[in-house]
């Protein structure tokens, strides 16, 4: 029995014949669904059509009916019927949705109301996995259960109904999705302009870069003049360097070079990084044994 009521029951896959006439026929009223809530021996009804908002039905005078046996939920039942059909409403599909101490009395209850609907019997365990709820009551969970569980139970067999639901769905997801591409291009944008900011405050000391850029690159000062290196670097005032400037000995060469593969992997980094986006890189061509070394740190 258990294993029968947790499965979506063949009645679920199908309208019936009025309900299937009413769909089909444009401009036909609406079909409403009855649902039934049983949980912890309290019940509770609702009367959902598609596009309305759902509505609680009182039960007796009762927005949620104590039910302490078969007999009293069939008497809730019978209630609700007489008052809907007196106000004219037809009931298309009744939903029953009961815990596992009630589903054995929804059934008996289903069972006698013979004809009168099309209905299936849910378990609320199964419902609340499916949702995500949890251990939660539908009464804890109440605005989920009227937000989502109770459209889905309606267009779960109704192709047009679920097609505008999924619709709606997958306009909600791709507004969402503009969202996030508009938020990430901002925030790629703030990026760059705070790239450029850290890029300004941290300048490569310009003497430090008078100092290694010849170990690096023969008549780099032919090239990069002491002007354009102090504005780089933040100055006005150029560096007093000779022009043309003399080559080092070889002995103050290699001197320089050994103290440059002696500093810090990361300001060795910052003095290359410099150069690398320069304009003038392209007429400087690293010293034979500093090419690999120079080559290796503007590939980082």
């Amino acid at each position: 029995m258990e294993n029968a009521i947790k499965a979506l029951p063949a009645k679920r896959e199908q309208l019936s014949k009025k309900e299937q006439k009413t769909s089909a026929i444009s401009g036909a009223p609406v079909a409403t669904h009855l649902v039934l809530v049983l949980h912890a021996n309290e019940l509770v009804a609702w009367q959902v059509s598609w596009g309305s908002k759902p509505k609680m039905l009182p039960i007796k005078g009762e927005q949620r009916l104590p039910v302490r046996n078969t007999q009293e939920l069939e008497s809730a039942r019978t209630d609700i019927a007489e008052r809907l059909r007196g106000n004219g409403v037809n009931v298309a599909c009744t939903h029953w949705l009961a815990d596992a101490g009630g589903r054995q009395w929804c059934a008996d209850s289903a069972v006698k109301a013979g004809n009168e609907a099309t209905w299936q019997l849910l378990a609320w365990e199964w419902l609340a996995d499916r949702f995500g709820l949890g251990n939660a009551s539908p009464w804890e969970a109440a605005g989920t259960f009227a937000d989502q569980v109770l459209p889905w139970l309606i267009t779960a067999d109704d192709s047009r109904q679920r097609q505008h639901l999924q619709n709606a769905r997958e306009s909600e997801h791709l507004s969402e999705t503009e969202r996030l591409a508009t938020e990430r291009a901002s925030l790629a944008q703030e990026n760059d302009r705070l790239r450029g900011q850290n890029a300004a405050l941290q300048l490569v000391d310009i003497e430090r870069l008078a100092t290694f850029l010849p170990a690096l690159f023969p008549r780099v000062f032919t090239v990069l003049g002491p002007t354009d290196l102090a504005l780089l670097c933040g100055r006005v005032t150029p560096l007093s360097i000779p022009n043309p400037y003399p080559e080092p000995s070889e002995e103050a060469l290699r001197a320089l070079q050994r103290r440059f593969r002696a500093l810090p992997h990361e300001l060795q980094k910052q003095i290359i990084s410099f150069v690398a986006p320069l304009p003038q890189r392209q007429k400087l061509q690293p010293r034979p044994e500093m090419r690999e070394l120079v080559q290796s740190l503007e590939g980082m």
